[in-house]
């Protein structure tokens, strides 16, 4: 008999399972919920092994924990390699060490718990699905919490994020003020928010310029080139198929000039794209792609920075703060009109 069997017998996450049995933080559990464990644990004859349990309670304060959920191109992206480096050197710099977890796991407690039992004295989310429920737990975690690029404030939880809005809705005037009208859009997976956020930055910009928002011309895609690929195919059978396509990530769009280029079709002349991004292999591919520029590395490098400043107690340890992260418009030849930053 383990903790997470009497945890599944309960109904009730390890934690709670944890603080019952070593009578810890009982005010975050129930009455209900720990005469319950206490009786599963009895009829069991459940015995903690209280060297394990000891081990378990001690984290080290130069430790920060780093939880990404796994995808297939985890470790061939840009933007999780820029944020792990940051993240590394910024604990580096503060004489800490990182230690990094790709989780398979989509249930939402198990990103809190994955750490929980990892001896951290803090941990980093990114890239992870949320719902209030995983906020609500870093809210009552027993160490504090950062979130990256994937939740709205909430009181108790540091977020750092770029404001994937407005800056999809600034590409999308771009493309507008260039005479297009029927704007195609590989959306990434509406699970995560900044993806959904795009896609919402992209709606407003449409709408104000008194355009209908036409569902026909919007294709979710997985943040990749295979599905920007499959996303540019299902656009070009439009008809009439839009005269320019945002993808909301430079891999998503390169897979979309790949479907392009085999089809015989010019760009920008016969379609304009855009991404958002700035991949360094942007620049690189012809035609070089116009791009949002989103600083990875410093929203890593402001993540760790806000998480170190928790543990050490430099902040309240139960307040918050929302950091966004600058991006701007790179303007490549991808879309036509000037090749220069703005």
């Amino acid at each position: 008999m383990s903790l997470r069997d009497i945890a599944d017998e309960a109904g009730v996450s390890i934690t709670t399972v944890s603080r019952v049995i070593n009578n810890t933080a009982l005010n975050k559990v129930s009455e209900d919920t720990r005469q319950r464990v206490l009786e599963i644990a009895r009829t069991r004859r459940f015995r903690p092994n209280r060297q394990a349990v000891s081990l378990a309670l001690r984290r080290p304060p130069d430790t920060i924990g780093l939880v990404m959920p796994y995808r297939s191109h985890i470790f061939d992206s840009f933007y999780f390699s820029q944020i792990v480096c940051a993240v590394a050197d910024v604990a580096a710099a503060n004489g800490m060490d990182i230690n990094l977890l790709v989780s398979r796991e989509t249930s939402s407690e198990n990103y809190v718990e994955s750490l929980s039992g990892q001896r951290v004295a803090g941990g980093i989310l990114l890239g992870t699905e949320m719902g209030d429920d995983v906020l609500t737990q870093c809210r009552g975690a027993e160490m504090p919490f950062v979130i990256i690029n994937n939740t709205a404030p909430m009181s108790g939880v540091d977020t750092v994020t770029c404001d994937n809005r407005s800056s999809a809705r600034d590409m999308t005037r771009h493309l507008l003020r260039l005479g297009h009208e029927r704007i195609g859009f590989i959306a990434g997976p509406t699970s995560l928010l900044d993806a959904y956020e795009r896609l919402m930055g992209y709606r407003d910009a449409v709408e104000e310029a008194d355009i209908p928002f036409d569902d026909d011309l919007v294709v979710c895609g997985d943040f990749n080139e295979k599905s920007g690929r499959e996303a540019m195919r299902a656009l070009l059978a439009l008809d009439p198929r839009p005269t320019a396509v945002f993808a909301a990530n430079d891999e998503s769009a390169l897979g979309a000039l790949q479907v392009l280029r085999r089809e015989g079709l010019r760009v920008p002349t016969d379609m304009a794209v855009a991404g958002f991004d700035d991949i360094p292999i942007a620049q690189y591919v012809a035609p070089s792609l116009t791009t949002v520029h989103q600083p990875f590395y410093r929203l890593g490098e402001t993540a760790a920075e806000r998480l170190i400043a928790r543990i050490r107690g430099d902040e309240p340890s139960n307040g918050d703060a929302h950091h966004i992260v600058r991006t701007r418009l790179v303007i490549r030849e991808s879309c036509g009109g000037r090749t220069q930053p703005v």
